[in-house]
């Protein structure tokens, strides 16, 4: 039975509740290059944008968008596959995430504190 779009936004927003959950870091596994004109190709995440490229290094260079030709100055160690990039760039995001959370609370905490001065009860 499909379900009416009353139902779909109620699943979806469970699902956005359920997205709150913290994963495991993913870091990158595939080595530049040590030697000679090599290419290797891989992906990379940009945390700003939430994207996953196609990417590529060598010995003394990177590209990010393309993985054909390496043009950026200085090599970077890649993710081997698409999916572990994508959970590199999910984590990334949690921290970020997590710790602008924090500094929210730390001003909560903060504005408690002061209210409860100013009503003369204990903190």
């Amino acid at each position: 039975m499909a379900m009416n779009k009353k139902e779909q936004a109620e699943v979806e927003a469970l699902k956005t509740a359920l997205a709150f959950r913290f994963t495991s870091n993913v870091l990158p596994d595939l080595q530049p290059p040590t030697t000679g004109s090599e290419l290797r190709k891989g992906w990379l995440f940009n945390v700003y944008s939430n994207q996953v490229d196609p990417a590529c290094t060598s010995v003394i260079s990177h590209s990010v968008g393309r993985d054909d030709q390496a043009r950026s100055q200085g090599c970077r160690v890649l993710f081997s596959t698409k999916l572990r990039a994508l959970r590199a760039l999910r984590y990334a995001v949690e921290q970020e995430c997590a710790l602008k959370l924090r500094q929210i609370d730390v001003r909560i905490e903060s504005e408690q504190k002061a209210e409860n001065l100013r009503a003369g009860t204990p903190n």
